[in-house]
């Protein structure tokens, strides 16, 4: 089931809350307002690992972005 990062409108609260994407947004657990849906970053998962490690086999940072030294 995903998870959504929310705000409430009213009172400022940031929360994550996991439920189905058919379902209402949640109100806010502090005060029961409103809330919005934060923009996040999606997750990232599957054949992208496998992409770096075909790239820098043994490790997993890719061709050096973290500069390590290999």
């Amino acid at each position: 089931m995903p998870t959504y990062d929310y705000q409430c409108e009213a009172c400022k609260h940031e929360f994550t809350a996991m439920h189905k994407i058919s379902e209402a947004a949640p109100k806010c657990p502090d005060c029961g307002g409103d809330v919005r849906k934060k923009l996040s970053a999606p997750a990232v998962h599957g054949s992208g690992a496998r992409k770096e490690s075909a790239i820098s086999p043994g490790h997993g940072c890719g061709a050096g972005a973290c500069g390590c030294k290999h």
